[in-house]
C-alpha cells in the first residue's frame, strides 16, 4: 500500500493510504492488499506466491490438477478447491469477507463482515456449540458430567459477553466448564483466557511452547497501543497449567476428546478429535486451529499433515477451526443449522469418504502453493 501526503491549507498536512490499483496489486503475495493479512499474523503476506509465481510454476499446475480431481463433480469439494488452491489458500480477511456458497446449497451466502459482528449462539450438533463473532470464536462440547472448552476469543469482554453469555442465554452453565483448551497462543484466541480461569477454575490446556509465546504476548501488551495487544492491554495473565501431548486423552463424563500436535502455526499448536452426536448417531469431526498456512515445509509434514493423516485414519466426518468462513464452517453453514435445528441432512458434516477428499484437496492446494514459493 503507498502512502500519499497530501498539504490541506497552509500548514495542515493529511496521509491519505492509497490502495494498489488491480495491476500493481498483481505482484504482491496473495494477490492481494496487505491489509487483507489477519489480525495476529501479520507475516502471512510473506508466506504467500504472487499470482506470477502462481501461474508460472509447472509442479504447481501438477498438484491443482491432482486436486481437481479429487474434487471430482461434488459441489461442496468442488468449492472447497476454489477457496484452497489460489494464491491466498483462502487465509485472508478479504477471502473470508466475499465467500460465497457451493452450487445448489439451500442456504445463502454470507461472507464475513468487517468489523465483525457478534453471532447468535450457533447449535450445530446436539452436544457441540459455536459462541462467537464473524470473525472467530470458541468451541463448546458438552457432556453427561461436564463441558470442554477450546478457544476464548480475544479478550475478557468477548469472554464474558459472548462466549459465557451466550452459554446462559441457551441455557448451558458455565460451571461446568472442565477444560479451556487452546488451539495456539495468538491473543486472538486466549485474550479471554485469563477470566475464564479466575471465574471458573477449568484445567487449562495448551502446547508447551505457545505458554511461552502467550506470556510473551501478554508481557508485550502492557505496552501496546493497536491490535491484539491492546485489547488485553490491563487485563491478568493466565497462570500456567497443563502442556499438551501429542494423543492426550480428555474424558469427561461420555465423551473423550484426542489432542493432537500441529505445529506450525505457532511452535505449539495442536488440535483435537471429538465425538459430535447428531440425531441419534456419532460422528468424529476435527478441530483444527488453522486451516493450510504453513510456515515452511517442515510445519507442513510435521504439523499440518501429521493432524490430517490422523484425521483420515479416525474417519473424522468435518473440519472446523475458530475463525469461521475458511474450513467447513461456514458462516451459511452454521446459521443455516442453527435456524433450523436440526436439519435432515446437516451441511457441515461431510462423512468420513468425503472428508478424507478435502483433506486431500487441503493438502495438494498447500503443496503447489509451497512449490511456487520454491520451497
Amino acid at each position: 500500500m503507498m502512502r500519499r501526503t497530501i498539504p490541506i491549507g497552509a500548514a495542515l498536512l493529511v496521509v491519505l493510504a492509497i490502495a494498489p490499483s488491480g495491476q500493481e496489486r498483481q505482484g504482491l503475495p496473495g494477490g492481494a492488499d496487505p491489509a487483507a493479512a489477519r489480525g495476529a499474523d501479520a507475516n502471512l503476506l510473506t508466506r504467500l506466491p504472487s499470482p506470477a509465481q502462481w501461474e508460472a510454476n509447472p509442479t504447481t499446475k501438477t498438484y491443482l490438477a491432482k486436486a481437481t480431481e479429487m474434487a471430482g463433480t461434488d459441489a461442496d469439494l468442488k468449492f472447497d478447491y476454489g477457496i484452497f488452491c489460489k494464491p491466498s489458500g483462502g487465509s485472508l480477511t478479504t477471502d473470508r469477507g466475499t465467500l460465497g456458497v457451493p452450487e445448489g446449497a439451500p442456504y445463502a451466502p454470507f461472507p464475513a463482515p468487517n468489523p465483525e459482528v457478534v453471532m447468535p449462539p450457533q447449535h450445530l450438533f446436539d452436544n457441540f456449540w459455536w459462541f462467537g463473532n464473524t470473525g472467530i470464536g470458541a468451541w463448546l462440547l458438552t457432556t453427561s458430567d461436564g463441558y470442554i472448552l477450546f478457544d476464548a476469543m480475544g479478550s475478557e469482554a468477548d469472554a464474558r459477553d459472548i462466549i459465557l453469555g451466550g452459554m446462559k442465554k441457551v441455557g448451558l452453565d458455565p460451571e461446568k466448564i472442565k477444560y479451556l483448551i487452546f488451539g495456539h497462543s495468538h491473543l486472538d484466541h486466549t485474550g479471554g483466557g485469563e477470566y475464564i480461569q479466575r471465574t471458573y477454575h477449568p484445567r487449562v490446556i495448551m502446547g508447551r511452547d505457545d505458554w511461552t509465546g502467550y506470556f510473551k504476548a501478554m508481557k508485550d501488551s502492557s505496552t501496546a497501543t493497536a491490535g491484539l495487544g491492546a485489547r488485553v492491554k490491563g487485563q491478568g495473565t493466565m497462570t500456567h497449567d497443563t502442556d499438551a501431548v501429542d494423543g492426550m486423552k480428555i474424558k469427561v463424563g461420555d465423551v473423550t476428546a484426542t489432542i493432537y500436535q500441529m505445529v506450525g502455526h505457532t511452535p505449539g499448536s495442536i488440535g483435537m478429535i471429538v465425538p459430535v452426536r447428531y440425531q441419534g448417531a456419532q460422528h468424529p469431526i476435527l478441530i483444527v486451529t488453522a486451516a493450510t498456512d504453513v510456515h515452511n515445509r517442515e510445519s507442513f509434514v510435521g504439523g499440518y499433515e501429521h493432524i490430517w493423516d490422523i484425521g483420515i485414519s479416525n474417519k473424522v466426518e468435518s473440519v472446523m477451526q475458530a475463525h469461521p468462513n475458511t474450513n467447513m464452517n461456514m458462516l451459511a453453514r452454521t446459521k443455516y443449522v442453527t435456524d433450523h435445528y436440526p436439519v435432515k441432512v446437516n451441511p457441515l458434516l461431510y462423512g468420513a469418504d468425503k472428508t478424507r477428499r478435502y483433506i486431500e484437496i487441503m493438502r495438494a492446494c498447500t503443496q503447489a502453493r509451497m512449490d511456487a514459493l520454491g520451497w
